[in-house]
């Protein structure tokens, strides 16, 4: 005789298969990153936000990018307070270095 098979188990729908998924696959730092634009959008000057955005966040690392090579130049003098406002409004520290590039977001 042949073993018993266990009945299938019911179909699930793509959308929830594909939402377990890519919820496995997703780093902390999207969630961080989102975070860290909501601070920034709502600390700094909106002239410095209408042309400069983070792009990216990994291990303390804030990236971000700015319309003009005059901002990124007065971006980086302003880098530690930028990184403190973060900090601050974070209320632990999530910034420890803020990388400045020139480019389109």
């Amino acid at each position: 005789m042949a073993p018993h098979r266990p009945a299938n188990a019911p179909y699930a729908h793509i959308k929830d298969v594909l939402a377990t998924v890519i919820k496995s696959c997703r780093r902390e730092s999207c969630a961080e990153l989102a975070r860290i634009k909501n601070i920034w959008n709502a600390e700094l000057d909106p002239l410095i936000t209408a042309h400069a955005q983070p792009a990216a966040f990994r291990t303390g690392t804030l990236l971000v990018v700015v319309k003009s090579s005059t901002l990124t130049h007065q971006l980086r003098f302003l880098a530690k307070d930028i990184i403190q406002v973060i900090n601050s409004e974070a209320r632990q520290v999530l910034v420890s270095e803020l990388k400045i590039t020139t480019g389109q977001f």
